[in-house]
């Protein structure tokens, strides 16, 4: 039976020692660099490489994160970065960044590569792609289901990581562009603001909207190992030590008990009440059995639920006492929670009637201070346990067993060899003489020697070659014995260091020609002929956001609002017809793909969509999965690289060119940034239009409002903000910008950096919409090539993205 890895969260010094006397295989961890969880401790450079040293000396591996976007201005740093970790001998670095992980399998071949979940992989061509580069892991989306994932290793031999505790996101990882547009923290750069436990309004439906469950798959673990998944994950870089402590010691036991006896593998009530009590947001098996639909959601708790203590009673605002009915036990030095405010209390006094009491029991009725006024009847819950906190081991040292050898003959030096099972060393000291008093014993010697105090090491066995009547000096065996085990130590670690080589940062220049391309991205037959009879060169057909060819949007008050008068199929003649009508008027049309997609089938299966790819110039490739199956299937048709590819530097431009017509550079980047990468690359930028800032498996409209008609779904921030919300065909939820990107003013500025096509994104738009802003982009493009000065502006409520502000 496969014996998965258990892999832990580590934040902190203390998080590091709590994972492993708990029982972790592995720890991730990461540095002050290129971390995916800036917020977290993290460790500078000489605590990074002794974390390091202190999971190998216990037999642990250490993974270390480097799981962000990298900008170009960043290449240099990281490069030295990587070979600092390549020599600090990491057992593996989880990558984000495409450029950065090639850069690493072609000049630190010995550095062994992670795919981080941030880079979306979600099929198994998307797997393949990445086995087929050397990448020696991969975490999948937590959005995939047990059924697709046993498919995906049967197809593949690479190890496959999951999640299976903590907490979740509500975006596809790597996809979210939510945080950084609200407030400029990107979470593909490790500064996320969280904005799914934000609160929201949808209609009259308020709440938490966007806040999942935390993940807790212990119940299922025998589940999980039956499917082959080589690496169980817990999250958490961002928790205390003592939640590492309890959650990797439950799943230490739930794998080693399901192991050794499937059929007798249960989920003990003390394990179940840990893994409460020590965080939760209600827990949720996500993907893993079936769509969780609503089940999946926390909208009332976006915060740290713990366990229910009871509700209130009364509180008395002249004492400031709240009086609680506990359904669970109360020691003074717990912390509660009201409802679902954001702050709790740690309870620092009880009463018991008029008398001052340190615990109360379930079932009392008590009165507590606090500040805060508290409504009757409202939940109160105990979100830190005192006495279980104080139970968790953390700086319990586990030993490891050592043999050692005690050699002393008259004459010869003294040898001492210490043997842990898998390294030995031999340490030797001076001349051996006969005592001239008092001759030492074999057991004094043992008593010395197996003083190991501190050290991780415990001897259990020493044997000894003695010549009688001999004399050595007690303060002589304490430092052999002391060296012997400091020689071990590093015996211990010095084999995973490497001497790896600073890479060597180059770019590939081909002599590109920038173009003055026009890019219009539709999902309507009447959108496309309006681009086309208004100066587009080139028009991606498909859905809004995905490959739906339907007049199922429209333009209203610059926002896009669901159209009631849906038009939900489209005959493949009708698709082949309007390609026909672009040909005739020498503009391109390439089949925009589907962002997520699980089944390639879908993509190319029909005999209708075989006809309309036949008929196109190509594909716009917004996943490596779907990059890969289309290069396979279509090896003559051109690919365009879409911005979820997440394009950052030039790195990932040379990497995509290889095989792509033009790379669509993130949105992410400021112009000045985009003024570094564009010249002699062929980039796309987007310059118009709404486009998703959040794509979720989690279908949002249909879980609040099942079975109901609804226009205009718009999902409102506390600030007033309306993001629209709209379903894909696979029932996606799409989560645009509130607010539509212009660059129309711009224009000049955008060419004279050297990008090469300028896109509209045209799906919320009806035909007449999107003739009117291509020919507004066509104007300004021409204008700006012969000098002229543009008479086109943005008008109404409007964004220039990032294009001015950046991301942290």
């Amino acid at each position: 039976m496969n014996k998965p890895e258990l892999l832990a969260p580590v934040g902190s010094k203390e998080a590091l020692i709590a994972a492993i006397d708990n029982g972790a295989d592995a720890v991730y961890f990461g540095g002050t660099l290129f971390s995916a969880r800036q917020f977290a401790f993290n460790f500078t450079n000489e605590e990074l490489e002794q974390a390091i040293d202190y999971a190998h000396m216990r037999g642990v591996r250490a993974y270390v994160t480097m799981n962000t976007l990298i900008k170009d201005s960043e290449i240099e740093e990281a490069g030295r970065y990587l070979q600092f970790i390549c020599n600090a001998g990491a057992d593996a670095v989880i990558v984000q960044d495409i450029g950065i992980l090639r850069l690493i399998r072609e000049q630190l071949p010995g550095l062994p590569v992670h795919a981080s979940t941030q880079m979306t992989i979600h099929n198994a061509q998307g797997v393949k792609f990445l086995e087929e580069m050397g990448v020696k892991r991969i975490v999948l989306a937590r959005e995939m289901s047990l059924d697709e994932i046993r498919r995906i290793k049967s197809q593949t031999t690479v190890e496959i990581e999951t999640f299976m505790h903590g907490a979740l996101c509500f975006c596809y990882s790597g996809q979210c562009l939510l945080s950084s547009m609200i407030g400029g923290r990107s979470g593909n750069r490790g500064y996320c603001a969280q904005p799914c436990r934000k609160k929201y309004r949808i209609n009259k439906e308020e709440g938490y909207l966007l806040s999942p469950k935390d993940l807790n798959m212990s119940e299922h673990t025998g589940e999980l190992i039956d499917a082959g998944i080589d690496s169980f994950k817990i999250e958490g870089r961002m928790k205390r030590p003592e939640y590492v402590a309890g959650v990797v010691k439950v799943y230490r036991k739930l794998i080693d008990r399901y192991l050794a006896s499937p059929s007798d593998f249960r989920v003990t009530k003390d394990e179940k009440h840990t893994l409460l009590q020590l965080f939760n947001r209600e827990f949720t098996t996500g993907y893993f059995l079936d769509d969780p639909g609503a089940e999946l959601m926390s909208r009332k708790y976006p915060h740290n639920r713990g366990t229910e203590l009871g509700r209130s009673i009364d509180y008395d605002s002249g004492t400031k006492l709240l009086e609680i009915q506990l359904k669970a036990p109360l020691r003074v030095g717990d912390g509660i929670g009201i409802g679902n405010r954001e702050t709790g209390i740690t309870v620092r006094n009880i009463y018991i009637g008029k008398k001052m009491v340190q615990k109360a029991d379930a079932g009392s009725f008590v009165r507590i201070p606090i500040d805060i006024p508290v409504a009757d009847n409202e939940v109160i819950f105990k979100t830190f346990d005192s006495k279980l906190i104080a139970s968790l081991e953390i700086g319990n040292i586990k030993k490891i067993h050592v043999k050692m050898h005690f050699k002393a003959k008259v004459g010869e030096v003294l040898c001492l060899q210490v043997d842990d099972g898998e390294n030995k060393v031999v340490i030797n000291a001076g001349i051996v003489s006969l005592a001239k008093t008092k001759p030492v014993s074999k057991s004094s010697i043992a008593e010395q020697l197996i003083k190991l105090g501190e050290t991780i090491y415990e001897a259990k066995e020493v044997e000894f070659e003695l010549d009688k009547n001999i004399f050595i000096p007690v303060s002589e065996l304490n430092s052999i014995r002391r060296e012997a085990i400091e020689a071990l130590g590093k015996v211990r670690v010095q084999k995973w260091k490497r001497e790896c080589n600073e890479p060597h940062i180059s770019f590939d220049f081909k002599g590109f020609e920038p173009g003055r391309i026009l890019a219009v991205n539709t999902n309507t037959i009447g959108a496309l002929k309006a681009a086309v009879d208004n100066g587009a060169d080139v028009v991606y057909m498909g859905e809004y956001p995905g490959d739906e060819a339907c007049e199922n949007i429209r333009f209203k008050k610059s926002k896009p609002q669901i159209n009631t008068d849906k038009r939900r199929f489209v005959d493949r003649i009708d698709y082949v017809k309007a390609i026909e009508y672009a040909h005739e008027k020498c503009v391109k049309v390439f089949i925009n793909t589907p962002r997520i997609v699980k089944d390639l089938n879908e993509i190319s299966s029909s005999q209708s969509w075989q006809d309309i790819f036949d008929s196109s110039d190509g594909f716009l490739a917004g996943n490596l999965g779907v990059l890969a199956h289309l290069r396979k299937n279509y090896p003559d048709k051109p690919m365009i690289i879409d911005y979820p590819l997440n394009v950052f530097n030039r790195l990932s431009i040379d990497f995509f060119k290889d095989f792509a017509l033009r790379v669509t550079l993130s949105p992410e980047l400021t112009l000045k940034e985009i003024e570094e990468l564009a010249p002699q690359n062929p980039v796309e930028c987007i310059v118009h239009g709404f486009f998703p800032l959040m794509v979720s498996e989690h279908d949002l409209i249909g879980s609040l409002f099942s079975g109901k008609r609804h226009e205009d779904i718009v999902l409102k921030d506390e600030k007033g903000y309306e993001f629209p919300v709209i379903n894909d065909t696979h029932n996606h939820t799409n989560i645009l910008n509130s607010r539509e990107l212009c660059m129309l003013d711009y224009v000049p500025d955008i060419i004279k950096a050297g990008v090469s096509c300028l896109r509209i994104e045209a799906g919320t738009y009806d035909p007449k919409m999107t003739g009117k802003i291509t020919g507004e982009y066509r104007e300004a493009i021409d204008d700006a090539v012969s000098g002229k000065k543009s008479e086109k502006h943005c008008t109404g409520a409007y964004t220039n993205g990032h294009y001015f502000r950046g991301v942290l």
